[in-house]
């Protein structure tokens, strides 16, 4: 069979039926065209653009028998891209929140005669999260590792150590003496 001579959704509807060669027809089509796409709306580097793009082709793996048959493929494609941008863009803004407002950096578990005031708080509201979700933000925001980092570390997937981190910020950003400190500075 000569996949170069079929449509998107012809190679769609053979993937779906097992066949990982119409899908490699697939990947080869839209690689550049949803790089590009990426790599444009996060304003990212080509390096973070792939990550995100290795995500979307896996997504369209995964969701293969969602895919209606009787529309584009790639409007579909697009459209999962575009989900997983605005999901990261989500998290963007939550880790800069995190890093603004609940600075860590200045915590020092060896000498804690040198916490401040602010420190304290956040060890203090910290206290009141789960282990994991604990030992989530901490891995993250006061010893800087990267989000894969974490999941390897945590044996989770980078999706969970996000949704950990988005819970942990939404659960810290409603507690009072955190808001007073915010308020304070």
């Amino acid at each position: 069979m000569q996949f170069t001579k079929l449509s998107d959704e012809q190679l769609m509807q053979e993937f779906i039926k097992g066949n990982k060669k119409a899908f490699d027809e697939l990947y080869t089509r839209y690689y550049g065209k949803l790089l590009y796409f990426i790599k444009t709306s996060l304003r990212i580097d080509n390096d973070e653009a792939k990550d995100v793009l290795h995500d979307v082709f896996m997504k369209i793996m995964d969701n293969k028998s969602k895919y209606n048959t009787s529309k584009k493929f790639s409007s579909w494609a697009y459209t999962i891209a575009n989900n997983q941008c605005i999901n990261i863009s989500k998290h963007k803004i939550v880790e800069h929140k995190a890093n603004k407002e609940l600075s860590l950096n200045t915590y020092d578990n060896k000498d804690s005669k040198n916490i401040g005031k602010g420190s304290k708080t956040v060890r203090k509201a910290l206290e009141q999260l789960s282990a994991k979700h604990k030992k989530t933000f901490l891995l993250r925001f006061t010893f800087g590792l990267s989000i894969k980092e974490v999941a390897e570390i945590l044996e989770v997937s980078e999706g969970t150590v996000k949704s950990r981190l988005f819970y942990c910020i939404q659960k810290l950003n409603t507690n009072e003496e955190i808001k007073e400190l915010k308020y304070a500075r």
